[in-house]
């Protein structure tokens, strides 16, 4: 009898162990291949509105938002799309009003030094109101002192949006670590846009 429990316990380990780990695997598989548009967005929202929050709380910035690019419709007559820009997360501070509603579908070309800025050089720093590029009835408009920006890029390295952190009460000069751990948490919200619009169905 004492050889029979080991022998047993071998048995379920060698051969049930790994049908039971398999059946999870394909059961996790089947739930996930199974998820709705909105499981889906909902779950991207979170996890992006948790990074945002992080953020917040660990640059003492008053708003944080992500814009992404689109095609906002197509020129007349040659059809050639329209490249325009909406915000779709955003996170503020206590008392700091939310400027998401107000920047849907805006042309591109309403900023083309700041976006150039940015696509060329990978960032673009407005410390204060004094470098404002193109960006002064924006800033005006949202009661900003201090401006960052970097791009956000698929895993194959083509821009997808802009992660801009602004500061409203104060002038705001970023230190070496801070950008570095923007940069971390834009490299990490990229993974999750991308990884969202690939497996996009509808």
């Amino acid at each position: 009898m004492e050889y029979v429990v080991p022998i047993i316990v071998a048995f379920i380990t060698a051969v049930i162990g790994p049908s039971v780990l398999e059946w999870v695997r394909n059961k996790f598989k089947e739930r996930s291949a199974t998820k709705s548009p909105i499981q889906e967005a909902l779950e991207l929202n979170e996890r992006v509105d948790s990074q945002l929050e992080q953020l917040l709380h660990e640059l003492e910035c008053d708003r944080i938002w992500i814009a992404q690019f689109h095609n906002g419709g197509h020129f007349y007559p040659t059809g050639k799309s329209i490249q325009k820009f909406s915000i779709f997360y955003e996170k503020v501070s206590a008392g700091v009003n939310s400027i998401q509603h107000t920047y849907q579908n805006i042309p591109v070309s309403l900023f083309p030094k700041a976006f150039s800025k940015i696509y060329k050089d990978e960032e673009l720093s407005i410390d204060s109101v004094d470098q404002l590029y193109d960006l002064g009835n924006f800033a005006r408009n949202c009661g900003t002192k201090s401006l960052y920006f970097v791009p956000i890029y698929s895993l194959n390295s083509n821009m997808i949006g802009i992660l801009s952190i602004s500061y409203n009460t104060k002038e705001y000069k970023l230190t070496q670590e801070d950008r570095t751990y923007i940069f971390s948490k834009a490299g990490a919200i990229g993974a999750l846009l991308e990884e969202y619009l690939k497996t996009k169905k509808s």
